[in-house]
C-alpha cells in the first residue's frame, strides 16, 4: 500500500513539473509576441509600390509615403482610392486622375496630403476628372499646378464633378490651375469650407464654379487672383430646374476677374441664370466687379447683406454692384465710397491687383488686424465677423 502511494505522489510531482514548463513556454511566447517591433499594421489594400505607370488603381496610399504617377490612372466604379495623411503624390507629366468610383484624400493639419508637379508652375498635370464619380472627398490636401490640356488641347479643371453626389472639399489648397479650381455641374450637394484657392485660370477660369442644380455651402474660403469670378453660381441659361441654390458666406475674395478682361469681367461673386441662395459676410477686395446678382437670376428668392467692399483703384469703386445688376447696396454692407476708404486692415497685402501674377506672394496675409472694421459687423446667423478669418476660430485655418 505504501509503495503504491509513493508511486502516485511521484507521478503527480512529474505532472506538475511538466505543467510549469509548458506554462513557462507559452508565457515566454506571449511576452515576445507583444514586445516584438513588427511596425505599423498596413491596411489590406495598401499600395506598396511607389511608382505607378498608369491604368486602374484602388486601395490605400500610405502615410508619409512618396508616390510617382507616370500615366493616367482610373478609379473604376465601385472602387475606392484612399490617401492617408502625409502622403505625397508627384505627377511629373501631364497625367490625370479619372474617378468613376470614390476618391478620399484625408490629410490633417499637421500632415497634409500633397498632389504636385515637380515644376512649380501652372498647368503641369491634369487634375481630378470626376465626371462620373460616386464620391469625392478632399480634406487638408494640397493640389498644385494642375490644368494641363486634355486630348483636344483644352485646359482641365483642378477638380471636376459631373455626378449628383456629395462633394466635400475642406481645408485644402488649390493653387496654380489653368482653369476652374472646383467645377461642379450636376445636382450635387457640396460642402466647401476653409479652403485657399489662388491663381486659378489663364484667360478664363473661376475659383469655384457651380451649375445645374448644385446645393450646399461655400464658407470661409480665401480666393485670390483668379482669371474670372472667385465664386460663380449658375443654373442654366435655358433650364430653371434643378435650381442651383447655395449659401455663400464669410469668404475673402481678392484681386479676381482681371485676366478675363473687360469683355467678360470676373466678379468676387456672380449669381446668375436662374440660380438663388444666401450671400452674407463676404469680404470683396479689388475684384473687377464685386457682387453681381444678374437679371436672369432668381432674384426674388435671393437674400444678401453684410458684405464688405473695398478698392484701391478708382474704377473699381463704381463696380461693387455693377451697372445692370439686380443687386443693390444694403444698409448692412460696408462699402468704400471713395478709393481706399474703409480699409479692412489685412495683416499684409500690397495693391493694386496684378493680372499677370499667377503665384500669390508669400508675404500676402489676409488675416485681419485687431481693430479691423470687418470684426463684429457680420450677420450673426453665420458669423459675427466678415471674411474668411474670424475671431471665433471657426474660420479659415491656413
Amino acid at each position: 500500500m505504501e509503495n503504491k502511494l509513493n508511486q502516485y505522489l511521484l507521478k503527480a510531482t512529474k505532472m506538475v513539473a511538466v505543467a510549469f514548463v509548458v506554462s513557462g513556454i507559452f508565457s515566454s511566447c506571449t511576452k515576445s509576441s507583444t514586445t516584438a517591433n513588427t511596425g505599423p499594421v498596413l491596411p489590406a489594400e495598401a499600395i506598396r509600390g511607389t511608382t505607378i505607370d498608369g491604368g486602374n488603381i484602388k486601395g490605400v496610399m500610405l502615410t508619409d509615403s512618396i508616390y510617382t504617377i507616370n500615366g493616367d490612372v482610373t478609379v473604376l466604379k465601385g472602387d475606392t482610392l484612399s490617401v492617408q495623411p502625409g502622403a505625397t503624390i508627384n505627377i511629373p507629366a501631364n497625367h490625370a486622375f479619372y474617378i468613376q468610383g470614390t476618391i478620399s484624400s484625408l490629410g490633417t493639419q499637421m500632415q497634409p496630403v500633397v498632389f504636385q508637379s515637380p515644376v512649380a508652375q501652372p498647368g503641369q498635370w491634369g487634375g481630378f476628372q470626376c465626371d462620373s464619380a460616386q464620391g469625392v472627398t478632399f480634406k487638408w490636401t494640397k493640389i498644385l499646378w494642375t490644368g494641363g490640356p486634355d486630348s483636344t488641347g483644352s485646359t482641365r479643371e483642378t477638380i471636376t464633378v459631373r455626378s449628383p453626389i456629395n462633394v466635400d472639399v475642406e481645408d485644402c489648397w488649390l493653387i496654380g490651375g489653368q482653369d476652374n479650381g472646383l467645377g461642379v455641374e450636376a445636382a450635387a450637394t457640396v460642402t466647401v469650407l476653409r479652403n485657399t484657392i489662388s491663381g486659378e485660370g489663364t484667360t478664363d477660369g473661376e475659383g469655384i464654379d457651380f451649375h445645374s442644380g448644385v446645393t450646399g455651402t461655400v464658407a470661409y474660403n480665401v480666393i485670390w487672383g483668379g482669371a474670372g469670378s472667385a465664386i460663380k453660381i449658375f443654373t442654366s441659361s435655358t433650364i430653371a430646374n434643378p435650381q442651383t441654390n447655395v449659401t455663400v458666406y464669410n469668404n475673402t475674395c481678392v484681386d479676381n476677374g482681371f485676366r478675363r478682361g473687360a469683355a467678360e469681367p470676373g466678379r468676387g461673386i456672380l449669381v446668375d441664370a436662374f440660380s438663388t441662395g444666401n450671400y452674407y459676410n463676404n469680404l470683396l477686395v479689388n475684384n473687377y466687379y464685386g457682387l453681381d446678382i444678374t437679371p436672369t437670376s432668381d432674384f426674388a428668392t435671393i437674400k444678401y447683406g453684410n458684405n464688405y467692399f473695398f478698392a484701391t483703384v478708382d474704377s473699381l469703386v463704381t463696380n461693387f454692384y455693377p451697372v445692370g445688376s439686380m443687386g443693390v447696396p444694403q444698409s448692412s454692407d460696408i462699402i468704400s465710397k471713395t478709393t481706399g476708404a474703409n480699409d479692412p486692415m489685412f495683416v499684409n497685402y500690397t495693391p493694386p491687383p496684378n493680372p499677370s501674377l499667377r503665384i500669390i506672394p508669400t508675404a500676402f496675409d489676409f488675416h485681419l488686424k485687431p481693430g479691423s472694421p470687418a470684426l463684429g459687423k457680420g450677420n450673426p446667423t453665420y458669423n459675427n465677423d466678415i471674411g474668411a478669418y474670424t475671431s471665433d476660430g471657426k474660420g479659415n485655418l491656413h
